[in-house]
């Protein structure tokens, strides 16, 4: 029995918004009249619920916050405490105190070494010029006495007479082994050695031409007068200018010390202050609760963001032909 052949449908007029090109879709030339809402493609989707609704419940939508990133803030540089520092402070008053007091001791010990430098002798007989005096030399006494004389007075003013006989000039009148002088201009000075050189009594004439005073001491209480006054000289000198050198010296290494143990200090500390755990990079968190924290009341719930839903598909769309999709793109 042969088959019928069906009446092919009557060609359909284009709309009139269809695309230019959905004029050229080929029609199925035969084959039964296929449900309208279906597609004539064995692999087309199954048509969409069209009443399907939205998610009535839908998430309160969340920006990301993204805060302005900061540099780095530097590592401050630690305040190091002035007792944690070698070597102590006490160094300061150590070198400080070392001028002054050096410098005060060197100025004392030469100011004793002056006047006892400078001390006047125990004389056994004074006088002034026009008058004489007599003493008396015992055994053993030969360069032991000396003549001193005070303002105007010289030793070519005088004679000495021996146990022997009389003198004649500056014959027993001997050149000083040593030189001796008061503080002052007026003061005594010693200008000649007497010579004794027997025992017996001396007699010691002096003529009135120059104004001034002579007098007989021993030649021992002015001969440390000379060692006495360098002496006070070289410590002076050499104490006071060693107690600046070495005050001073004190003082700058201690400060150079110091300086270098603050600086290395500060390098550790900081080195250690810069070891330590900084916050990962990228976003920081906000002003906003903390994780763990409970929401404010009235707040919306935070979820997970839902998948977009497909597009619903309109059921008055024509169905696309054979190997196209809805929209008219061919597979």
């Amino acid at each position: 029995m042969s088959a019928m052949s069906m009446p092919s449908p009557p060609p359909r007029e284009p709309a009139q918004n269809a695309p230019a090109h959905a004029e050229q879709v080929p029609q199925p030339a035969s084959g039964p009249a296929q449900p309208q809402g279906h597609y004539a493609h064995p692999h087309a989707p199954h048509p969409q619920n069209p009443y399907q609704q939205a998610h009535p419940y839908a998430p309160y939508p969340q920006a990301r916050i993204q805060y302005p990133q900061y540099p780095p803030v530097p590592v401050p540089v630690p305040v190091i405490d002035a007792g944690e520092l070698r070597p102590r402070a006490r160094w300061y008053w150590i070198g400080g105190l070392t001028i002054p007091i050096g410098g005060l001791t060197a100025l004392l010990v030469f100011l004793s070494l002056l006047l006892s430098a400078t001390e006047e002798p125990e004389f056994i007989a004074e006088f002034r010029g026009g008058d004489s005096a007599t003493f008396q030399v015992e055994e053993g006494q030969e360069g032991y006495w000396g003549l001193y004389v005070e303002g105007d007075a010289n030793r070519f003013a005088c004679e000495l007479d021996t146990p022997s006989g009389p003198g004649y000039g500056n014959d027993n009148l001997d050149t000083a082994p040593h030189s001796y002088s008061g503080t002052g201009y007026d003061s005594w000075r010693l200008t000649a050695e007497l010579s004794t050189p027997e025992p017996g009594e001396y007699e010691l004439r002096c003529d009135d031409v120059h104004t001034g005073t002579y007098g007989i001491a021993a030649l021992e209480q002015t001969a440390s007068a000379e060692a006495k006054l360098i002496t006070g000289v070289l410590v002076l000198v050499v104490l006071g200018l060693a107690s600046f050198v070495f005050g001073v010296v004190v003082l700058v290494v201690t400060l150079l010390r110091r300086s270098s143990h603050r600086a290395r200090l500060v390098r550790e500390r900081m080195g250690q202050a810069a070891g330590a755990p900084q916050p990962a990079p990228g976003p920081q968190q906000g002003p906003g609760p903390r994780p763990g924290a409970e929401p404010a009341p009235g707040a919306p719930e935070a979820g997970p963001v839902p998948a977009a839903e497909p597009q619903a598909q309109d059921p008055q769309a024509e169905p696309a032909p054979d190997g196209g999709a809805p929209d008219g793109t061919q597979h």
